[in-house]
């Protein structure tokens, strides 16, 4: 029996681990997440929150959609997306659209990488927790959850 379908069976065990995420989630935000792989080890990492208010700002500047900084605004998506997922969790018609919001956080979770990558950004613990507590958020979506409200 797979992990999914352990957990479809026992919705409790499902709510538990989101609930558990959200707080992961939060914590993250508190911790160092990143820092430029550039710099020296004097310089203080960039916060979770620092980090999701530049990511955010940078959404609404148009040299950011010419440069990496477009990957880094995709990051940002993920806390309004991961809210609006939980918002939504709590009425089974909007099956469809927590599946499409669950793959539009994946797609962001893997920009952030990318642009780790080409940034040369080194990801810390607050990053680490901030993934894990978002995918233990979306534990529903792969889990799977009852038919009867799948199909509502």
């Amino acid at each position: 029996m797979s992990i999914g379908s352990r957990l479809a069976e026992c919705p409790r065990t499902i709510l538990i681990c989101q609930a558990l995420g959200f707080c992961i989630f939060v914590a993250a935000f508190f911790l160092p997440a990143v820092r430029d792989s550039g710099s020296s080890t004097d310089l203080a990492p960039f916060e979770g929150w620092e980090c999701a208010k530049i990511a955010l700002t940078a959404t609404v500047r148009l040299d950011t959609y010419e440069s990496s900084g477009f990957l880094a605004a995709m990051s940002g998506w993920i806390n309004p997306f991961v809210l609006l997922y939980i918002g939504l969790s709590l009425a089974p018609k909007f099956a469809r659209l927590r599946r499409f919001l669950a793959m539009a956080i994946l797609v962001c979770m893997v920009a952030t990488w990318i642009f780790f990558a080409i940034d040369k950004m080194i990801p810390m613990i607050g990053h680490v927790l901030w993934i894990v507590g978002a995918l233990m958020i979306l534990v529903a979506e792969v889990a799977g959850r009852k038919p009867e409200t799948l199909h509502s």
